[in-house]
């Protein structure tokens, strides 16, 4: 047993019996996860819960199961664990379907629906069973020959009990899963549905029990009502945002103009008593363009109170109540069009559908709980932004219990404030069991990436790239470069980085799909040649994959990762102030902090871990209390050596060279920070 597991399985038991909130920072490496599935485990077990383990990315939930597979083996009773993934992402029949592509999960899921019927009919001798047609030359299927579906078939006369015998002898990650899947033929998606009500253990993205359509099927799957779920959520310091994101509502200028389009392509018709359809979307365009251009000159700005819903009044010269009626005409007639695309068999999709059902729900969505704002980036919108993420969390108060993990999970109290769980919720804090010599903190008096600076010293820029590839050439392992930003990231790589830097070097992009990024860093980290990866702090790279033994041993941060002060976390900032009196704490300096420590937590995975961080910034004493023994870099030669041995990466200056980049990647520059 580590030093802290004792606390947590002590924490976990007595939640057992009394049910409740339970919140646990442990620094990654401490065994919080065994610590916490054992006794949740035999507890399940005794009184007949289910465990709904909640993660963030595909990786915590491949570690999450290899967890419970090592406990399962030391057990009498086997016991099975699922780990469910989105319907979009598991179809194979649907998957070289370009049509779909892009598809959001209902349209998904209606298109789903139908093809099981139709499968279903056939298994009664309705019809034939149709085998999934060659793949074309152009790689791509028509979405009208597919009919039913022998994936689903296969699921339907599939041996349950079998299967539940198979997967409880091995345990599989979501990956294996789908490999013998395809090799079965079975559709995964479903077969994992089939399997549900008999798992001990279900892992799942959040969504899955926070958006409320499906935590309702996953209910029902699952067989038991949410007294009887035992829920816990890993890496939880995402949270609280991810629920303000789940219940924003926005107005992209692009679905509005997708409406009009599709009215032309339609055929255009005059609204009750009012405009013509093309008419009224050519005003609400007129009206979100006009907005977006007006007040948000950078990322976003705070809209003046009713100023959308005036001007479109004003445009279209109704009333609010013939806008109302307007919109459910629009609605109504959204509706008939998807459902003639379904019969038609494609993609059940209406825009005009989509921007009516939203302009229904604008005017409802106000303070204190809401702010409205117009952004440009990371699309330009009209937006609701949710400020209360208590709102969304309700339905974990009703869980016979809930455990909350992270390793950047300080302040304790906000979160729990955050997520309105209530002062009886049990407060955990584990400090770091490894070794203190283990691990250096360092930080460069030299630099900063303060805006001021960059925007007014012409070679700020330059002044930090020169001062990286400097850094690098004495940092004899296996490093990661975090920037605060993507934007600053490409600048600086711009400024001389990259072209300084060994050939076998990973970057990662902005939008680039989560499969490929954990391929394409798996090869990176398994290569005796890797040097440095370059990313984001607070990104994927620098959260939630692990970095083992020598796979990661120096850290080097470009900056503080300071959140981008933008209108929505201004806004956030003063409805935190009005609520807990602690806006500037929670939305700027906890979630600096919380980026620094997860980024640096990656390279301390064991007490047999070293590392050195680096923070290029003045600024970091600021943040001392969390770097413990933070000092002056000094000469870092000499310190390397001294920390390092005389391990060499390069052993020459190293040449001009492109980098090795993770595949397919966009342009950089999106500017996102954390």
């Amino acid at each position: 047993m580590r030093p802290g597991q004792d606390a947590i399985l002590r924490e976990v038991v007595g939640l057992t019996d009394r049910g409740g909130a339970l919140l646990v920072n442990a620094p990654t490496g401490s065994g919080k996860t065994v610590a916490t599935l054992a006794p949740l485990l035999e507890h399940a077990v005794r009184s007949d819960h289910r465990i709904v383990y909640l993660v963030r990315t595909h990786s915590q939930e491949v570690q999450v199961l290899q967890e419970a597979r090592t406990i399962a083996h030391r057990l009498e009773h086997p016991f099975l664990a699922i780990g469910l993934q989105g319907r979009a992402g598991r179809c194979f029949l649907l998957e070289n379907v370009a049509e779909v592509k892009g598809a959001t999960a209902e349209e998904h899921g209606k298109l789903c629906a139908d093809r099981k019927r139709a499968t279903e009919r056939a298994l009664k001798g309705e019809a034939p069973i149709a085998p999934p047609p060659e793949l074309p030359e152009s790689g791509e299927i028509d979405l009208t020959d597919l009919d039913g579906c022998p994936y689903y078939a296969r699921v339907l006369q599939s041996d349950l009990e079998d299967l539940v015998d198979r997967f409880s002898a091995k345990l599989p990650t979501p990956t294996e899963f789908e490999a013998f899947s395809r090799e079965e033929n079975f559709c995964p998606y479903e077969l994992s549905k089939k399997l549900v009500p008999h798992a001990r253990l279900v892992t799942a993205p959040y969504a899955f029990f926070f958006h409320p359509h499906v935590r309702r099927s996953l209910l029902q799957w699952l067989g038991v009502g949410p007294e009887r779920i035992d829920l816990v959520i890993d890496e939880a310091h995402n949270l609280p945002n991810h629920l303000r994101d789940l219940a924003t509502v926005a107005l992209p200028q692009e679905s509005v103009r997708r409406a009009r389009a599709e009215i032309d392509e339609r055929g255009d018709f005059q609204l009750p008593d009012g405009p013509s359809a093309s008419r009224f979307f050519d005003i609400v365009g007129a009206a979100v363009e006009e907005l977006i251009q007006a007040l948000a000159r950078d990322d976003d700005a705070v809209l003046p109170p009713d100023v959308f819903e005036d001007a479109l009044l004003t445009a279209l010269g109704g009333t609010s109540h013939r806008l109302d009626t307007w919109l459910g005409a629009l609605a109504t007639w959204g509706e008939n069009l998807r459902e003639e695309r379904r019969r038609e068999r494609h993609l059940p999709r209406s825009w005009v559908h989509t921007v009516a059902l939203t302009l229904l729900s604008w005017p409802q969505l106000e303070a204190p709980g809401y702010v409205k704002v117009a952004t440009r980036r990371p699309r330009p919108a009209l937006e609701a932004y949710a400020l209360d993420a208590s709102v969304s969390a309700r339905p974990i108060l009703d869980c016979h219990l809930s455990v909350h993990m992270s390793g950047t999970l300080v302040p304790l109290e906000e979160y729990r404030d955050a997520l309105g769980l209530g002062p009886a919720a049990r407060l955990l804090d584990v400090p770091s069991h490894f070794p203190a010599e283990n691990r250096r903190y360092l930080y460069d008096p030299s630099v900063t990436t303060r805006f001021e600076e960059l925007r007014t010293d012409p070679r700020a820029i330059t002044r930090i790239a020169d001062r990286l590839v400097e850094i690098l050439g004495n940092l004899p392992v296996k490093t990661a470069v975090f920037f605060p930003s993507f934007d600053l990231m490409q600048r600086v790589l711009e400024a001389g980085l990259q072209s300084q830097l060994p050939g076998n070097v990973f970057i990662e992009y902005a939008k680039l799909p989560m499969g490929d990024l954990w391929r394409s860093i798996e090869g990176w980290k398994k290569d005796p040649e890797g040097t440095v990866l370059i990313g984001v702090a607070g990104g994927r790279l620098s959260e939630g994959i692990d970095y083992p033994n020598q796979e990661l041993e120096a850290v080097v941060l470009v900056g503080i990762p300071y959140p981008r002060p933008t209108a929505k976390r201004e806004a956030l900032r003063r409805f935190l102030d009005a609520t807990t009196g602690k806006g500037w704490e929670y939305t700027v300096e906890a979630p600096a902090t919380r980026a620094i420590l997860q980024a640096c937590g990656r390279m301390i995975r064991s007490e047999n871990d070293r590392g050195i961080a680096i923070v290029l910034d003045r600024r970091a004493v600021a943040f001392e209390k969390s770097l413990p023994g933070l000092q002056p870099i000094g000469d870092l030669a000499a310190t390397t050596r001294q920390f390092f041995g005389r391990r060499a990466r390069w052993t020459r200056a190293p040449s001009p060279g492109p980098p090795r980049e993770a595949p397919a990647g966009p342009t950089v520059g999106d500017g996102n920070d954390l």
